[in-house]
């Protein structure tokens, strides 16, 4: 695959109503638009995915808090909020999208829940990272 990119957020866009059906209207409404659209902004730009892969892959960082903190400003400005506070429904929604490139559309194959401490901005509490498709188990702080 010599664009991954491409690749992405083709198959992002072709089936991510069918993986999420609960979050459709965040593909398609246009109140979602922005945020639809800065998602696909992301997986589209090659080097901001690759740092987003790296940062969940070493650092188990979940690719939602690398997005969201990267393209801070810009939720300032789409919210209007200086905290870029999110609703509920949004958080979700950019967290199905994510889940959607890394389990559906790269072949990861686990995934856990942890703290992201977002509580200044967005007000994102928690967020999945997830198993890169090499490591089909647990992490090692759970195997032991």
């Amino acid at each position: 695959m010599t664009n991954i990119p491409n690749y992405v957020s083709s198959q992002v866009e072709l089936h991510f109503a069918d993986y999420y059906h609960h979050f459709k209207e965040f593909q398609i409404s246009p109140t979602y638009r922005p945020y639809w659209d800065k998602c696909m902004e992301a997986v589209q730009d090659r080097e901001l995915l690759s740092h987003i892969m790296f940062c969940n892959d070493l650092f188990h960082i979940p690719p939602v808090k690398t997005f969201l903190l990267y393209y801070e400003q810009d939720f300032v400005s789409i919210t209007g909020r200086e905290d870029a506070a999110l609703e509920l429904f949004v958080k979700k929604a950019i967290g199905a999208f994510w889940g959607m490139v890394f389990k559906f559309v790269l072949g990861y194959q686990g995934q856990e829940s942890v703290s992201v401490s977002l509580n200044q901005k967005f007000f994102v509490r928690t967020a999945t990272w997830f198993f890169p498709p090499s490591e089909n188990t647990a992490p090692k702080s759970e195997q032991q």
